[in-house]
């Protein structure tokens, strides 16, 4: 589904899920193309995302990519990406895209405010934090996984010493299976953080 040929149209977008109230909002690279065709999250079958999530202890009952959107009502869990273009690569993606695709991401993280904001990579979430939130690249490098030091501040003003907690844990891809138990780890971590109440977002 990914061989795509010079004249082939790509598949429409990923709608955003998101809305007040979510404990989560998982936040990706951009929709793959395998994934936008499908019309679900994480889709692909090499794609690790909803296995680690069913052992993860966040859900109450075995999901798939076909729950994506029930997954608000029923976990409070939504979705969004840096940026809605699908692409076979994340490189395929412009610079102007992702400072773009930052700034909205943003605006959508505010307006829904979710308890932990969940960054599939560092990578994704080292663009969102330079362009949406000023940090230098210095002070993102060597940044571990897990909860990050800023806050997404609902008065629209960051940084903030409240609000969003940025989570970052390793990506879900096939091609990222070296980090596949890591990633694993962070969300049993986070799912513990959830039960405790820590990472309020002291709304």
């Amino acid at each position: 589904m990914t061989a795509l040929t010079p004249g082939d149209e790509l598949p429409p977008t990923l709608p955003h899920y998101l809305r007040p109230g979510l404990r989560i909002v998982f936040v990706g690279y951009n929709p793959a193309i395998y994934s936008a065709a499908a019309g679900h999250y994480y889709a692909r079958p090499g794609n690790v995302f909803w296995r680690q999530l069913n052992a993860s202890g966040l859900l109450t009952r075995v999901c798939g990519p076909e729950d994506d959107a029930m997954l608000m009502d029923e976990a409070g869990i939504g979705f969004t990406d840096l940026c809605p273009r699908p692409t076979v690569r994340a490189e395929e993606l412009t610079t102007a895209e992702i400072a773009e695709g930052a700034a909205r991401l943003y605006r959508e993280l505010i307006e829904s405010a979710p308890r932990y904001a969940v960054f599939s990579g560092k990578g994704i979430y080292q663009h969102f934090a330079r362009h949406a939130l000023g940090v230098p690249a210095a002070a993102l490098a060597g940044r571990p996984y897990g909860a990050q030091p800023e806050r997404l501040s609902r008065d629209g003003t960051p940084p903030a010493a409240s609000g969003t907690v940025p989570y970052v844990v390793p990506s879900s891809s096939g091609l990222a299976s070296k980090w596949h138990a890591e990633r694993q780890t962070f969300l049993a971590v986070l799912a513990e953080l959830l039960r405790d109440g820590a990472g309020s977002t002291q709304r």
